[in-house]
């Protein structure tokens, strides 16, 4: 009965989907609420980092017994993989079968363009290859009240990945590798202190990685573990003022080891040292991070008690902690109580810079963010089949965070609280609705106050995806973000984007969509530092094969 129940709570987290909007500050997704299992083959516009790890650790939050589940009837299987610099071109595809191969085109007005070609390849039963790629972005003029005449935007991402597996009796080899280029130019050309421009407003980024990954696989052994190092450049062709054009260079480990005590207790330790140098002034580092914890986990209670020690030798240099706790408490079968205290350190390299904004400038190298503490409370839990509901609130430090003013990369230590909830429901796969509210309240110096212009206040988002007949689909998004006081700056223009899609199967492999993107035609500038689009309009089909 135990081992069923567990099933139950698998199954149920697995239909757990949140299809959140891309606003300038996004909060850790939590898949707790109940879902209906409604499996789909994901399109994200990605930027293909072959072995991106995110440093801050991700508290593991099992989801409550929940109730009884209404399978959807459509199975549809997951694809893709993560990132995204830029909110350009979205869009949900999805195919009836897995198939090996998965190919989409779409284009609209601004020539705004969307590439994708997957492919993987059964070499054998124990060797795999992935084979990937990607082309989005657009070429068009974006109104801009700081500009004379319209901006003539340009920003084109191009990825290629390939990543092989081999299954050995006891482990699991990975061997990878990817590259991009990203060229774009910025709205205003960079001028120096004389007014004269020290480069012109084009811009181009090369980025490269490979990798190799060690997973073991024999869940009889005492102790499990995971091992992977690799290598990622990423060079920025034209120089900046007080910022020179230069190539970074990252040697990347991480590693985990674990071991299970009893059945339902674990202890382990994760680790990564990161190893960046530069080919200019820029300071080369090393950042070494540690985390040992212990685990409990059963169908009421979860544990997690362990620390994070940081060590850094230049650019923010010393040894820093932060907690790693965790626990949650189920009752009454599909409720949950949760509290947590979290931190750690996070990586300031380029390609972390290039996802907050690919726009990013400096005057400075920018030091690694410090964490020493997120602690938050909530509960969660889903009274009726279908319908879940997250309700939290938390407080949250953080030296040298990040801010994008415009594009220029500032840090400052801010505090933040925040409160908010989530609501979901689903019936099959017929209907899926997602609404969330988060208020966030920044406390810093007065000095440091203007960073703010560009960060929310409070997010208001809808999500829905309504199946209108056997193989069409309507969908929306709306996102409303009000943004914070600055000091004594403007307040920035809020976030207030509606989006309308809908997709329909043509053959069985063959599905035709169009999306109709900032309805509203809105004109305001996002965290990443240039204005969005106004309204455009795309339209393209996939074939899965």
């Amino acid at each position: 009965m135990k081992t069923m129940n567990q099933i139950k709570m698998i199954l149920t987290g697995a239909g757990v989907l949140f299809t959140s909007v891309l606003c300038a500050q996004e909060e850790a997704k939590d898949s707790t609420l109940t879902r209906t299992v409604v499996v789909e083959n994901q399109y994200n516009p990605e930027v293909m980092d072959a072995f991106k790890v995110n440093v801050l650790p991700k508290v593991e939050e099992p989801a409550v017994a929940k109730q009884h589940i209404d399978y959807a009837t459509a199975v549809r299987p997951l694809s893709g993989w993560q990132g995204e610099p830029i909110p350009v071109i979205t869009y949900n595809a999805k195919q009836k079968s897995p198939y090996k191969g998965y190919v989409r085109a779409a284009y609209g007005n601004r020539n705004n363009t969307d590439v994708k070609l997957s492919y993987m390849w059964d070499i054998t039963s124990r060797d795999q290859l992935n084979v990937m790629g990607t082309l989005y972005g657009m070429n068009g003029k974006i109104p801009y009240e700081r500009l004379e005449e319209d901006w003539k935007s340009r920003f084109f991402r191009t990825d290629v990945l390939l990543d092989y597996k081999h299954e050995f009796n006891r482990v699991f080899m990975q061997l990878g590798g990817a590259f991009g280029s990203q060229v774009f130019n910025y709205v205003l050309p960079v001028l120096n202190e004389g007014g004269e421009p020290w480069t012109s407003d084009s811009q181009h980024f090369t980025l490269a990685d490979v990798y190799a990954k060690v997973t073991s696989k024999d869940e009889t052994l005492p102790v499990q573990f995971s091992l992977q190092t690799g290598f990622q450049s990423f060079k920025r062709k034209y120089a900046m003022p007080y910022f020179p054009g230069t190539t970074e260079g990252l040697v990347h480990t991480v590693g985990q080891i674990w071991g299970t005590l009893q059945e339902e207790h674990t202890v382990g330790i994760d680790f990564a040292m990161d190893n960046v140098f530069y080919n200019s002034d820029l300071k080369d580092y090393t950042l070494v991070q540690v985390n040992p914890y212990y685990k409990w986990n059963n169908e009421v209670i979860d544990l997690r008690l362990g620390a994070h020690v940081d060590a850094q030798t230049s650019n923010g240099s010393g040894i820093k902690f932060a907690p790693d706790a965790h626990f949650g408490y189920t009752f009454a079968d599909t409720y949950k109580f949760y509290i947590q205290a979290i931190g750690g350190t996070t990586l300031s390299d380029f390609r972390r810079l290039n996802e907050m904004s690919p726009y990013w400038m400096s005057e400075e190298q920018i030091r690694s963010t410090h964490t020493p503490l997120d602690a938050r409370l909530g509960v969660k839990g889903s009274p009726v089949a279908g319908f879940g509901f997250n309700l939290f609130g938390g407080y949250r430090i953080v030296k040298d965070e990040l801010f994008s003013v415009y594009s220029l990369m500032e840090q400052a230590k801010a505090k933040t609280a925040y409160a908010g909830g989530r609501i979901g429901y689903t019936y099959k796969d017929w209907v899926n609705l997602d609404v969330e509210a988060t208020y966030y309240n920044w406390n810093m110096n007065q000095e440091t106050e203007p960073l703010l212009v560009l960060k929310p206040n409070y997010e208001f988002n809808v999500s829905a995806r309504v199946k209108i007949l056997s193989d069409l689909y309507a969908s929306m998004k709306y996102c409303y973000e009000g943004r914070s006081q600055a000091g004594t700056l403007k307040k920035a223009d809020p976030v207030n984007d509606l989006s309308l899609w809908a997709d329909y199967r043509l053959f069985q492999r063959v599905d035709v969509f169009v999306r109709l993107n900032n309805l509203l035609n809105k004109n305001y500038v996002t965290e990443v530092g240039c204005p969005v689009q106004g309204f455009y309009a795309m339209g393209g089909l996939s074939f899965a094969f």
